[in-house]
C-alpha cells in the first residue's frame, strides 16, 4: 500500500458510487480505498451503499412474477383484516 495524503471525506463521498461500481482510474481508487480503511466516519456509508448496491443487482437479476406478488400482497390483506378482528 502506498503512503499518500489521505483524501477528504467530501471528496470519498463524491467518489463512493464510482468506486462500488469499479468505475475509478487506478490512482483514484487506491485513494478512496485507503481513506476507507483509516475513516470510521466513511466507512459505514460504503458499506452502506455497498450492500444497498449489492440488493439492488440481485432484484434487477431475480425473475418477477406478477401473478405470484399479486397473490401474495392480497393474502396478507386477507391475514391482516382476518387477524384485526378479533
Amino acid at each position: 500500500m502506498k503512503n499518500m495524503k489521505s483524501i477528504p471525506c467530501s471528496e470519498v463521498a463524491k467518489r463512493l458510487w464510482a468506486f462500488i461500481d469499479g468505475e475509478l482510474d487506478p490512482t483514484s481508487e487506491e485513494e478512496v480505498r485507503e481513506h476507507l480503511e483509516m475513516c470510521q466516519r466513511c466507512y459505514p456509508r460504503y458499506d452502506f451503499q455497498r450492500a444497498y448496491f449489492g440488493l439492488m443487482q440481485r432484484v434487477a437479476e431475480a425473475p418477477l412474477d406478477m401473478g405470484d406478488v399479486r397473490s401474495r400482497v392480497f393474502e396478507a390483506l386477507l391475514l391482516e383484516s382476518g387477524s384485526s378482528s378479533d
